[in-house]
């Protein structure tokens, strides 16, 4: 767990650098729109660049989903030993893709070529997840889960990725999304992990399962814990998202509790398809993403997504 720390750590301070690069060489620019508060989106403490660490090259790709070109940044070694995983972050709504990967320094890994990193950008940097969520993008109904299914498409046919080891992170908004990418491509993604954001609605009966990190803050306002019936759309409690993931993953009744840091962790072992279920709730957080504290939440998830290869049951964690 420390090394994952350190990796993790150590990609913030490029992310942050990198946030004026990406900036300035956008493929199209990407229309400003009203920010959720900036607590929302906070930037973690920077930490030291390691020596003679790998700096991959960022790119600004393309894929044309129904006639509209859409961009995403990559992160990827010119050169790796054997084929890589592939992490997909998905940002927040009124988030530039710059500020959530200095947010999370999942940089890191693309460094220490653990993963090959793609940072999608939303149509006005928001998102469409289904049922009216959210924003632009919610709104006129982008086809983001086609999107997102295209750009995997892309980076297998680019780059030495395993096909059996494609994880999914999403944050608030871009949460929401990985949900409904999840139910629509259950085959495309091995694992996904979530912070601020819960199911806008379960899966079709019968979709395959997928193995699932739901982290969430109990004082958050934006997505709240006990949840918002009357919202629009509805939201769950976190308490019933993940009974409702446990659900569709066939997980028994039995789980594993722990405390990690300042995080509680439940977890589901042993679902149907050698799939688990976790639970990660930050007593007293909000929405903003927990990058602080020892482990940070993108270690524990790089740890619970890494676990899984898509060939039956997760490596012990």
């Amino acid at each position: 767990m420390r090394r994952i720390q350190l990796i993790l750590g150590v990609g913030l301070l490029v992310g942050a650098l990198l946030g004026v690069v990406l900036t300035t060489v956008r493929a199209s620019p990407v229309l400003a729109v009203p920010h959720e508060p900036a607590a929302h989106h906070p930037v973690s403490p920077l930490l030291p660049q390691a020596p003679n660490e790998f700096r991959p090259v960022p790119e600004v790709d393309t894929v044309t989903v129904d006639g509209v070109q859409r961009t995403y940044r990559s992160f990827a070694a010119s050169s790796a030993a054997g084929k890589l995983p592939l992490l997909i972050v998905l940002h927040g709504r009124g988030q530039p893709g710059s500020s959530v990967l200095a947010m999370t320094g999942f940089l890191g890994l693309a460094q220490q070529r653990q993963t090959v990193l793609l940072i999608p950008d939303g149509q006005h940097r928001s998102w469409n997840a289904g049922h009216g969520c959210c924003g632009f993008a919610g709104a006129h109904q982008t086809p983001d889960i086609q999107f997102l299914a295209a750009i995997v498409a892309d980076a297998l046919r680019r780059w030495p990725i395993d096909p059996g080891r494609v994880y999914l992170v999403g944050y608030s908004n871009g949460g929401k999304l990985a949900y409904s990418a999840v139910c629509a491509y259950p085959t495309l993604f091995t694992a996904v992990a979530t912070y601020g954001a819960v199911p806008l609605s379960p899966c079709a009966p019968g979709t395959p399962p997928v193995s699932v990190m739901l982290a969430a803050g109990t004082a958050d306002q934006v997505l709240p814990f006990q949840g918002k019936p009357g919202g629009h759309p509805p939201l769950p409690s976190v308490a019933q998202a993940v009974s409702c993931l446990r659900a569709q993953d066939g997980c028994p009744t039995d789980s594993r509790s722990s405390r990690d840091g300042a995080a509680v962790v439940q977890q589901w072992a042993g679902c149907a398809g050698g799939t688990d279920v976790e639970s990660v709730v930050y007593p007293g957080r909000g929405h903003a993403w927990p990058a602080t504290g020892s482990p940070t939440t993108s270690a524990l998830m790089w740890t619970f997504l890494s676990r899984h290869d898509g060939r039956g049951q997760p490596r012990p964690g």
